[in-house]
């Protein structure tokens, strides 16, 4: 039994780190892990409480010793796909993920950037706040056609990431959220798409018909509405496709959406195996400041998810369009204000 807690230790955590548990709010993951653990799938309702969000959680006794501190972690979905996409710079390999020096990708014409090559874009960003003192989690999706100026020039969060490097991102979002920043996990479509391919497949609701081609680079998107199985190249091609006609759907909800069905699927029993072999390399997925020794420290708050208050704070303000492209103009004062509440 303590290996098989040791291993579920290890695969909440990795969950965590990998962002797939950060990008849909439920109590699946640990529900199933503590039942397994005790044996048990059934909570009395007359010992649960609900937090603002909606959800069912377990009572905490304000008194009750926590192991680890309190941190907040960044997690970022880029939209990096090498074996498929040819026409990046030639040292995009040498840079990605990190962009140390992103200005080595980016010609100039006077003071104004020329884009000869593709970019690569920030698709998904999202904040958790981890507060020990005031028993919380905390999500904040952070939108990535926020527009933002940086230097006297416009731009947006999708775009600060290749322009700027990793490092200035994550400082970035720190100063739009007046949060500090402890660890930041990355993550590209690609690497996503190699943990379908290593669970044997996924199904998976497609929200509409994709079609598309990519004339540049000869990528074809082609699949069909409903429910079906896909392999990690299908996978690659729903996350790629942005050609959304219904103003109720988007890449980034696409994205969340599948992520929920991934993390469904690796936390059944069936697949703990080939989840395993996931996280013994989990360095071909994510790449991440949160160490083994993080990890540690950290093992007792992370695991009262299924006991603190869980919420999703919404990054404030709206969206508009400029060209017939969609912009959010950030309210950065009140996200400031709001996220003191929660940090």
């Amino acid at each position: 039994m303590n290996s098989l807690r040791s291993f579920f230790i290890t695969f909440l955590i990795a969950l965590l780190v990998f962002g797939v548990c950060a990008f849909f709010i439920t109590g699946f993951v640990t529900d199933s892990i503590n039942g397994l653990l005790d044996g048990s799938h059934v909570t009395d309702p007359a010992d649960t409480t609900t937090s603002e969000s909606g959800e069912t959680l377990s009572p905490v006794d304000p008194d009750e010793e926590i192991k680890g501190e309190s941190f907040n972690i960044l997690l970022i979905g880029t939209d990096y796909r090498p074996s498929i996409l040819t026409d990046y710079h030639p040292l995009i390999a040498e840079q990605y993920p990190a962009f140390n020096d992103p200005k080595a990708l980016i010609g100039y014409e006077g003071d104004l950037p020329e884009y000869g090559y593709r970019r690569v874009s920030a698709d998904a960003v999202m904040l958790i706040c981890v507060n020990k003192e005031k028993r919380s989690f905390t999500y904040m999706q952070i939108p990535t056609n926020m527009q933002l100026t940086v230097s006297g020039v416009s731009t947006t969060v999708a775009d600060l990431y290749y322009d700027m490097g990793l490092t200035y991102f994550v400082n970035k979002m720190s100063g739009i959220t007046g949060v500090t920043i402890d660890y930041y996990a990355l993550t590209g479509i690609e690497e996503i798409a190699g943990i379908v391919d290593a669970m044997d497949s996924i199904t998976y609701t497609v929200p509409c018909d994709m079609e598309y081609t990519d004339e540049i680079s000869g990528l074809t998107i082609s699949l069909k509405a409903g429910a079906q199985t896909l392999t990690g190249t299908d996978v690659a091609g729903l996350l790629s496709f942005d050609s959304y006609t219904s103003a109720n759907l988007s890449r980034e909800k696409t994205l969340l959406s599948f992520l929920k069905a991934l993390a469904q699927k690796m936390t059944n029993v069936t697949y703990f195996n080939k989840a395993a072999d996931i996280f013994a390399n989990a360095e071909q997925y994510v790449y991440t400041n949160f160490t083994a020794d993080d990890l540690l420290n950290n093992l007792d708050l992370i695991f009262m998810y299924s006991k603190f208050t869980v919420g999703t704070v919404e990054y404030p303000g709206s969206y508009y369009y400029s060209n017939g492209v969609r912009y959010f103009s950030p309210n950065i004062t009140l996200a400031i204000t709001t996220m003191a509440e929660y940090k």
